[in-house]
């Protein structure tokens, strides 16, 4: 069994931040982002500057350390 992609795990409002950026000015970057978050499976895999720019570009913050280590703030089988 294939495990899913990190962008598969994302919760809703993740998705929605990345959704309302300004997609022709930071058309790029967010494309980046979701090619990362599609080839990816495992969080650990991501380096904290992938992090950071998830959370700049989402709006959606980590509320304590574990969450960020871990991940919980972003992605639903987390929680």
């Amino acid at each position: 069994m294939k495990r899913l992609t990190l962008y598969q795990q994302l919760k809703p409002e993740v998705i929605a931040g990345l959704e309302c950026v300004d997609n022709q000015m930071f058309h790029c970057s967010i494309n980046n982002i979701l090619d990362l978050l599609k080839s990816e499976q495992y969080y650990s895999d991501l380096t904290i500057e992938d992090v950071k720019n998830i959370i700049l570009f989402s709006g959606v913050n980590p509320v304590t350390i574990p969450d960020f280590t871990h991940g919980n703030f972003l992605f639903k089988n987390n929680e």
